[in-house]
């Protein structure tokens, strides 16, 4: 059901689209673009790419959808003139009605977004950025069975090199102060950065443990951060 509801979700304006549709020139460009639109919410779920801005993404997904097919009705009714009122007319009027309705579900996803700033979540590989000479040798995968306050992904990243564990993890620490990953408050040597960007306030906590040959690496999603 979560599966149908989510391609629904990405696959609407599409739909919508192909009942608005009156010329195949706009109507090409228009579903080009809604089909590379698809692409990033589906991208981001799937994990084939990270963005601290995932939540936009997704919230903002239906909202640039909708404005897509906007421009594109409005193409075609300066090259058309207006739409019949008759024939066409009422499925036109129920796609420009769902495509309304679907712009507000964006709204909705980015509410829910806010609520979800206390609760658990799992950690994406793709937050882990390696510099070069290291590589995830083992990955628990995502936590599908989170405890009480928090989610965790653990992976152990080894060297390519034959590099001892204290000179990779010298390096990987170097790496993550790149990419922004500060000291955490607590006295067990974690870091910790935002995990989204204006929306998802959640904060993404990493604990590293050298090892004579790897580095252990613990990420954690937690329902709150102090």
């Amino acid at each position: 059901m979560g599966l149908a509801l989510g391609w629904g979700y990405v696959l609407l304006p599409l739909a919508c689209w192909a009942a608005l549709a009156r010329t195949r020139a706009v109507g090409v460009v228009v579903a080009a673009v809604l089909a590379a639109l698809a692409v990033i919410p589906v991208g981001l779920e799937q994990e084939w790419f990270h963005s601290r801005a995932t939540a936009e993404s997704q919230s903002g997904y239906p909202l640039a959808a909708g404005l897509v097919v906007l421009l594109g009705t409005l193409a075609e009714r300066r090259r058309c003139g207006p739409r019949p009122t008759r024939g066409s007319g009422q499925p036109a009027a129920g796609a420009t009605i769902v495509i309304a309705a679907h712009s507000l579900i964006g709204l909705v996803v980015g509410l829910l977004y806010q609520l979800a700033v206390h609760e658990p979540f799992s950690p994406d590989r793709s937050e882990l950025s390696l510099p070069t000479g290291l590589v995830v040798a083992h990955d628990s995968g995502p936590d599908r069975s989170c405890g009480l306050h928090a989610c965790r992904r653990d992976l152990v990243i080894a060297s390519t090199e034959g590099l001892p564990g204290a000179e990779a993890a010298r390096r990987l620490r170097a790496r993550l102060a790149a990419d922004g990953w500060t000291p955490g408050p607590g006295p067990d040597g974690s870091l910790v950065h935002r995990h989204g960007w204006l929306l998802d306030k959640r904060i993404t906590q990493l604990l590293l443990t050298e090892q004579p040959a790897a580095v252990t690496v613990r990420l954690v999603g937690p329902d709150r951060f102090p």
